[in-house]
């Protein structure tokens, strides 16, 4: 009876003795970001997702520093009590949903933040105006119909007088919906170019079959030897290229404030690659 006891009390010292590593102990653990155990397993996960044999030691270090950033912003993410023990990426979720949770703590720590001002734009337009000004070509307005029968139609109402943008929006497929456009004639496909040649100002085209049963009408607007993009035509390419920039910086500077805020440890020694430090 008294060898029972022994062997029973000695049963939980034998399994704190050989209880696991801590995570910064483990040869597989490459990173800890504050609560997140970065692991081999979950580096070799993104490199499968690109779905290529990679090697480069930058590219492979790149991917890397991605990662933990990854791990930064989804520290944002996790509750208090989550916040009070490590967990390891595949714990919190497979690749997509790292990918979406990390998605959503941006879009709503950075991305909705995201202001621009008509002033903005309006000098974004200014000093660039070099990049909005072109060569020559053609001011056109265009329509993509899908069906004959709704072709007819459409060039029914043109030669009855209506104008061509209110056609367009009733009719086309494309997004333009009948919207003035500039094309350089370097820009313009072979099939287009003597049709516009051959087109008066203010004229219309025939219906053009640019593939089986759709179809594309084009007004010529005016033929130019240089022409200035007009800012209304470019306002929203130069707000998606002021976000773009914004985006950029105001990531920048919530990814540096989660440095400050989570510990970050690299553990280089354990990649099977010659990692090479972030330079930016």
């Amino acid at each position: 009876m008294k060898k029972i006891s022994v062997f029973l009390f000695l049963i939980p010292i034998f399994l704190f003795c050989g209880c696991s590593k801590k995570p910064d102990e483990k040869k597989e653990t490459i990173a800890i970001v504050g609560s997140f155990v970065i692991t081999k397993e979950d580096l070799m996960n993104e490199i499968k997702h690109l779905n290529e044999d990679l090697k480069d030691d930058e590219i492979l270090s790149e991917l890397f520093d991605s990662l933990i950033e990854k791990a930064l912003i989804l520290n944002k993410f996790l509750d208090k009590k989550e916040k009070e023990r490590f967990l390891t990426l595949k714990e919190f979720g497979d690749l997509d949903k790292i990918n979406e949770t990390a998605q959503i703590v941006l879009e709503r720590e950075v991305y909705s933040k995201i202001d621009i001002s008509s002033d903005e734009v309006e000098n974004y337009y200014k000093e660039h105006i070099q990049n909005f000004t072109k060569g020559e070509g053609f001011l056109v307005r265009q329509m993509t119909i899908q069906g004959e029968k709704l072709k007819e139609e459409a060039s029914k109402l043109l030669e009855q007088g209506y104008s061509f943008e209110e056609v367009a929006i009733l009719y086309s497929i494309s997004p333009e919906k009948g919207k003035l456009q500039y094309f350089e004639k370097s820009e313009l496909p072979e099939y287009l170019l003597p049709i516009l040649n051959n087109l008066k100002k203010g004229e219309v085209s025939k219906p053009i079959e640019i593939s089986e049963d759709t179809y594309q009408i084009i007004r010529l607007e005016s033929k130019e030897k240089n022409y200035v993009l007009p800012i209304d035509m470019v306002r929203q390419i130069i707000r998606l290229e002021l976000s773009d920039e914004k985006g950029e910086k105001l990531k920048e500077e919530f990814i540096n404030s989660l440095k400050k805020q989570y510990n970050i440890k690299m553990f280089p020694q354990n990649l099977w690659f010659n990692y090479m430090k972030e330079t930016r």
